[in-house]
């Protein structure tokens, strides 16, 4: 027989733990007593099965003799396995193309912009085609194509003779000397110079020093001793 250590009660040879409380049993010589296999003969098909271990009870024992839980517990709660989210009530997430590789976007560079062409202004580089006009007769003198011409009295006696000769238009009476003034082309611009002349000579009515060139404009009057010229060009 065996003892319950804990209530006093004597079960069964073959138990290991009491019907009573559960406890493991002790011998009658005070050891534990050995496990012993159920007898095969002794099981029916409507044997109880441990809820914890699944081993086959005695009918009649109220507690396993493999585990010693109580044969009348509810079954070992097992885990639940985790849904997936599909069938967790989460919606399933589209699908996605793969994503493209980006196709670069070709810079846009503007053409370059030509500047409008101006062509240089060409610089005179002689006295024609500007004229002067006799303001007294209204006599038109050409000017020569060169870089410079005198203007004065013809002296055949001298023998000279200036470029542009004043004395078909009263050079002699106007007081015009035969070399009076000068006139050439500085960057393009008619210029005149005083030879140093008797009566002088003016521009616009104001007497330009000897030897000191001025500019002369379209339509300026000059006075070379008391002939008036106007400049034309």
């Amino acid at each position: 027989m065996s003892f319950c250590p804990q209530c006093g009660v004597d079960n069964p040879p073959a138990a290991r733990y009491c019907d009573q409380c559960g406890a493991m049993l002790i011998s009658v010589a005070g050891s534990a007593a050995t496990p012993a296999q159920p007898a095969p003969a002794t099981l029916v098909t409507s044997s109880p099965v441990c809820s914890q271990c699944g081993t086959p009870a005695t009918l009649g024992e109220a507690f396993c003799d493999n585990c010693g839980a109580p044969l009348s517990a509810p079954a070992r709660p097992v885990a639940p396995v985790p849904a997936s989210p599909s069938s967790a009530g989460v919606p399933r997430q589209p699908a996605y193309p793969p994503p493209q590789p980006a196709v670069p976007t070709p810079s846009y560079t503007p053409p370059p912009v030509t500047p409008s062409y101006t062509p240089p202004i060409a610089l005179r580089a002689t006295l024609a085609p500007a004229r002067l006009v006799v303001l007294a007769s209204g006599a038109v003198l050409a000017l020569p194509a060169a870089g410079q011409a005198t203007i004065g009295r013809a002296d055949p006696v001298s023998q000279f003779f200036p470029e542009i000769d004043l004395n078909p238009h009263g050079a002699l009476d106007n007081g015009v000397g035969r070399k009076h003034a000068r006139l050439f082309v500085l960057s393009g611009q008619v210029m005149v110079e005083d030879l140093d002349s008797t009566n002088g000579t003016q521009i616009n009515g104001q007497r330009i020093p000897a030897r000191q060139p001025r500019a002369l404009a379209n339509g300026d009057t000059l006075v070379v001793g008391k002939l008036a010229l106007r400049l034309q060009e």
